[in-house]
Formats: structure tokens, sequence, C-alpha cells
């Protein structure tokens, strides 16, 4: 139910001869731009192959597998991935990546949810959505799909339900609210959701007066780069004293809207200095040299708006597993220019970004780079782990000063030390939720693309 689009691709039916019984491992066969486009099975896993070899960060660690033993090219990519250090390369349908990154669409009911314990509860619910026309809220919980209960979050048939590839799928969910004594059925039909990237822009006056703006962002798509600006116009007219960016659930994106993002946190003293270089293989250092791959903190949008500069000292950033990609690149990025006080839980670790590359009607996203700041610093592949630790807390609504991971930025805002969190380590594990099984199926979510 996370809104999140369908998943797997649209590659070629497999072809129907049988496999020799000792098919023969290939390597490269020539280069990518001549055997683009060749849209039959074994033209496709030519170039997937050929691809890989140029442009893959781990390209020399490829072992090669007989390309007929797989039905199709995205099984022939996927098994030719360096799996020991790439947990992230991908492949999808191009339409679906259109949909999602260009307009903020995504097929689903646009609740989005967490494996809490083995219980399946709501993160957050989109505006206007089947599930929020239901009133399902955070914190509640799906406890049975038409009419079957959860016992395991592994059903395929629960999960198809879940997560629909297509709209117009109607399914009926049973809810246990928050607090609600007794549970209730509803039904919902699967619409393309138009997603809101920026969820909350507020600023929460504290008891001593002090003006602390919070931002609840949730994907870096290319429909955010105008509520983004809306929203720091709006802090910086408030002239807030601390910012809490609330990015527990964002799994990444476009790497130039994490720059402007970045640019407008760090203000007039990040003007012009660098804030991810990217490098390429071996292959290619007139890609890691190109000036075009040194991205520089900027003042001006894509769009060509002036871009709201802050300039404060300091900055609190919301974490869970699923901050990843490019939002770790907002964190590593200002890192050597101010103080980015990380609050929640570790990052999901993921350095590395794509170049999308289009072929017959896929998508390809396979590690391209790795990127760095302007000290140097990346490579942080168990994620960036934060200052102070605190679980995610569904009994309280985003925003609400109250709220576990908001109240702790709060408070360290005043006294410059964490709160006591009242759990263990091993209890604040045990409560740390993390995504819904059917996540894997939307690998876009936890991206850091160049576009």
């Amino acid at each position: 139910m996370a809104a999140c689009g369908g998943g797997g691709s649209s590659a070629s039916s497999p072809p129907t001869t049988v496999p020799p019984d000792n098919p023969v491992a290939e390597g490269p066969a020539g280069k990518p731009a001549e055997l683009a486009n060749v849209c039959t099975p074994a033209g496709e896993k030519s170039w997937i192959r050929a691809n890989l070899d140029d442009v893959y960060l781990w390209y020399s660690d490829i072992v090669n597998v007989p390309s007929v033993t797989y039905s199709t090219p995205s099984a022939y990519f996927d098994a030719l991935l360096v799996k020991s250090k790439d947990r992230f390369s991908f492949t999808a349908s191009k339409s679906e990546i259109d949909d999602f990154f260009q307009s903020g669409l995504d097929i689903g009911y646009g609740a989005d949810l967490v494996n809490e314990n083995g219980k399946l509860r709501v993160t957050y619910v989109q505006p206007g959505s089947p599930a929020d026309q239901q009133k399902i809220a955070r914190g509640a919980q799906i406890i049975g799909i038409n009419g079957s209960p959860i016992t395991t979050l592994s059903s395929t048939v629960q999960r198809a339900a879940l997560y629909p590839t297509a709209t117009g799928a109607t399914n009926s969910f049973e809810v246990l609210d928050k607090a609600a004594g007794s549970s209730r059925v509803v039904q919902m039909t699967a619409v393309s959701v138009n997603k809101s990237p920026v969820l909350q822009d507020t600023v929460i006056t504290t008891p001593d007066n002090r003006k602390i703006g919070y931002l609840l962002f949730t994907d870096h798509v290319a429909t955010a780069e105008i509520p983004l600006v809306l929203a720091f116009q709006k802090f910086k007219t408030a002239g807030i004293d601390d910012l809490v960016l609330d990015v527990r659930y964002n799994g990444g994106g476009y790497l130039y809207i994490a720059d402007e993002l970045a640019s407008m946190i760090g203000g007039a003293k990040v003007q012009n200095q660098l804030f991810e270089q990217l490098r390429f293989n071996d292959k290619h250092p007139e890609k890691t040299n190109d000036p075009n791959y040194k991205m520089n903190f900027v003042n001006l949008s894509r769009q060509f708006l002036s871009l709201p500069l802050l300039n404060l000292p300091r900055v609190f950033v919301l974490t869970t597993a699923r901050s990843c990609s490019a939002t770790e690149s907002v964190i590593n990025g200002l890192s050597p220019f101010m103080q980015v006080i990380t609050i929640g839980g570790a990052t999901c670790g993921k350095p590395y970004g794509f170049i999308q590359q289009d072929n017959c009607d896929t998508s390809y996203f396979a590690i391209q780079f790795d990127g760095v700041n302007s000290a140097g610093q990346g490579g942080y592949v168990n994620g960036i782990a934060p200052k102070c630790s605190a679980a995610d807390d569904l009994e309280h609504a985003l925003g609400d000063s109250s709220e576990r991971l908001l109240s702790t930025a709060i408070g360290y805002s005043k006294t410059a030390s964490c709160p006591a969190s009242g759990f263990s380590v091993s209890e604040l594990a045990q409560r740390s939720a993390t995504p819904a099984p059917e996540s894997e199926r939307y690998p876009w979510r936890n991206n850091r693309i160049v576009k």
C-alpha cells in the first residue's frame, strides 16, 4: 500500500528455444553504442554485457554467466551484478521511472508502510489518496487483506493486493487504527497517486520562544523543486533559529534536488564550494575530471528560481535505515561546512549512484560512481551513524513536538546533548521499524541519480 508503482521491467518475452546442455558464459562482445536497441532477448543481453563492462563501477569483478540460461534480459542483468558490493543496481520499465521521478506519480493507495516487529503499520499517508479518504493515518495497523488475516509478511497473494501494479485493482483491508479498541474493514481501489514530496513545512515555537523550522521531505523527485523553494522562503521569512530536516522515509532520487536542498540549508557560506565529487571507474577518467560531475552548491534551481538561503550554523536531520542515497549526500555534502546533527537510526549506506540508461523500453540503473564531499569523505557503506539514537515513534503524528525523533532534536537544540531515550541499545534495535517487505519491488526509491 506504499503508493510505489509496480516492480519489474518491460523486457521482451523469453525465447522459446531450449538452452544447450553446456551453455557458454559469454564476455562482452562489442561496444554498447553498436549493440543498443536491438530489441530481441539475445540483442538486449548483448548490450547489457557490453554496457556493464563499460560503465559499471565494479566491471572488473563481474563473473561471466551463460546468457541463455536466463529467461529475461533483466534476470541476466541481475545475475551479472557483483552482489558482494552491490545491493542497489536494478532495472525497471522506463514508463514507471518517468512517472515516479518526473511526475511524482505512484500506483497504489497512498499509504506508506513499515514492518514493525512483524506488524504492518502505516508511517504516513498522501493527502487526497484512497487511504486518506478512508481516514487511515500514521500508526494504523493492517491486520487482514481480502478477508484473510496477515499471518506472514511473505504471502505472495497479500503482497499483490498491498502493492498493485496497475490502477483499478480493488481490495479490502482490515485496519486497526491507533488506540482503537476494534478493527474496521475498508475497500480501496488503486489509483495513480500524485505524491506530495514535501508533506510538512511548519514553524514550531518552543516554550523559550525559539523558532524551529520543521521540513518533512520524502522524495528527491522533480516535482519537489518548487515546494522546497517555497518552504525555505517561509522559513527565511519567519527567521527560524534552527532547522529540523525530517528525511526518515526519504530514499533519495535526483542528485540535483539534493544539491539545491543542501544549498538552501548551507546558505551563503557554502556558495561555490564543492557539494559532491562523482568518481567513475578507471575506464572513464574523463567523466571523473569533467566539471559537470563536480557538483558545487548553487543559488539557482534547475527552473532558474532564486534559492532562499538560510544562514544557520547547524541543521538537525532525522534519519532511519530508509534514509538513503541522495539523502545521504545532503548530510555528507554539508558536513564540512556546518554542524549536521543526525537523530534516529543509521542511514542505509549507499555512497553510490547511477546515470539512467534506456534500452528497448527498459531503464537500466547500474552503479556507475561513488561520491565524496569537499573533504574527500564518503564510503559510508554501513550507513551514517546518528549523533543521538532514537527509534521511530508511530504513536505520534509527524510534526508533533512530542514525537520521539523531533522531540529529541528540539531537546538537543536547547541543551546541546542527547536526551535519555529510555531504551537500551537492544530495545532501540527492536523498536526500529524496517521497510515493508514489498519495498524490494521498488528499488528506485533508494537512489542517487544524475540527470
